[in-house]
């Protein structure tokens, strides 16, 4: 069937095409533009003056030359920092952060408080996303925009529609409604992501040329799980986020996880299960790739220093080593079954556990070599980030600051975007 696009649709789109490549480009010319939107100079020189008009970009004149450096600063435009704000908040571990990002996309002000996941309540809990953005909106600069949306990273399984956190192993409580939660405070949309699809969505916008189609970002840390861009889209499920590649079965009825099930990925590649296994935890028989550990689980607070154990098997302790290596076969033989499903394509490990890749790139290759990856296994890129904190944040502002963008370009007005 033929689309027909109405004058109006072309509009809308195109000003949606020219302020992603000025958000992308920080700074650009509209012959800049022109080259990354293949829009005629006409169409490019009346929608940037529309959005000049509405306070959206910033014309030459207005730019910090300090901002624009030495090469074109009377040529380019940019995106006016105070045209609005968006708030990211992260629930982790024992903690909530909040940062307030200007238009641009600079973090303009941030507060992080404790708070002890495992035994809050849901209204502690409210309390804290509340209070952890309202401290950050307090410290904002004079002049700033009016905040306009929320994004929130957490670490835990969401529901598809973006609004509350069904579950968690941080929290022993489901079915956070989260995104009332916000929108009741501050007055604006909010948006509820599993902190995986943020760390991902963060390096799709931070290198689109490596982690562009098709990549996956893995993270390990406290529990493990997956952030999946298939075709240049987040994959999610039908009915919740986050692809649960830590809950895939790696040995039936094997080590315990967190989950409360028996064999998953995440009980032999967790940092729980590397330093459960690495103490010699490990009872009954060996099963293939690794131990069944009928040991429950540890406390979170209780989360082992992988750094100590990377240090650990290096110095020729062998317990350590071979925890290290489970993991990596756990994590290898996952990824050959979702390699089995699609091509193999890029893999990022981000968070604590990837400190150990030195160790588990071996297992984790060997793992693809037996299977239908096996030919590509030696080629399948692996990049590591040790700290996933600052990619969530990154994922949570881009993903409202586009929001916003889409919001805008549906309008012909500033002014018309809900508040």
């Amino acid at each position: 069937m033929t689309t027909i696009m109405r004058p109006d649709d072309v509009r809308k789109q195109n000003r949606r095409r020219i302020l992603a490549a000025v958000r992308r480009e920080g700074l650009a010319s509209r012959t800049d533009i022109g080259r990354a939107t293949g829009l005629s100079a006409a169409t490019i020189s009346a929608i940037t003056s529309s959005l000049i008009a509405e306070g959206v970009l910033i014309p030459p004149a207005r730019i910090d030359p300090l901002r624009a450096g030495r090469g074109r600063p009377k040529v380019s435009l940019g995106i006016n920092p105070d045209a609005a704000l968006v708030g990211t908040v992260e629930f982790q571990l024992n903690s909530v952060s909040a940062a307030v990002i200007d238009y641009a996309g600079t973090t303009v002000a941030e507060h992080t408080l404790k708070i002890a996941t495992s035994v809050a309540g849901p209204e502690d809990i409210r309390k804290a996303l509340l209070s952890a953005l309202g401290e950050a909106m307090k410290h904002k600069t004079a002049g700033a925009g009016r905040l306009r949306r929320i994004a929130v990273g957490v670490q835990g399984v969401t529901d598809i529609d973006r609004t509350a956190m069904l579950w968690s192993p941080i929290s022993r409580h489901r079915n956070l409604p989260i995104k009332v939660w916000l929108e009741d405070g501050f007055g604006v949309p909010a948006r509820v992501s599993n902190d995986c699809d943020m760390i991902a969505r963060a390096l799709n916008w931070r290198d689109p040329g490596r982690y562009g189609a098709t990549f996956a970002a893995v993270l390990l840390s406290h529990g493990v799980g997956m952030g999946l861009f298939l075709r240049g889209k987040l994959i999610n499920g039908t009915r919740s986020s986050g692809t649960e590649f830590g809950h895939m079965t790696y040995i039936p009825g094997g080590a315990s996880c967190r989950c409360g099930a028996r064999g998953c990925i995440e009980a032999y590649a967790g940092d729980y299960a590397i330093g459960r296994r690495a103490k010699g935890e490990a009872a009954g028989g060996e099963a293939a790739g690794g131990g069944a550990e009928d040991v429950p689980p540890p406390d979170l607070t209780q989360n082992p220093d992988i750094q100590a154990i990377v240090d650990a098997a290096l110095g020729g302790d062998l317990q350590a080593r071979a925890a290290i290596e489970a993991a990596g076969a756990a994590i290898g033989t996952g990824l050959s079954s979702i390699y089995a499903l699609v091509d193999p394509f890029p893999i990022v490990l981000v968070g604590s556990g990837s400190k150990a890749f030195g160790l588990m790139e071996r297992p984790i290759r060997q793992a693809l070599n037996g299977t239908i990856a096996g030919n590509a296994a030696h080629d399948i890129s692996i990049d590591c980030f040790a700290d996933e904190r600052p990619l969530v944040r990154e994922g949570c502002a881009i993903s409202a600051l586009l929001m916003h963008d889409d919001q805008i370009a549906e309008h012909r007005s500033f002014s018309e975007v809900a508040i």
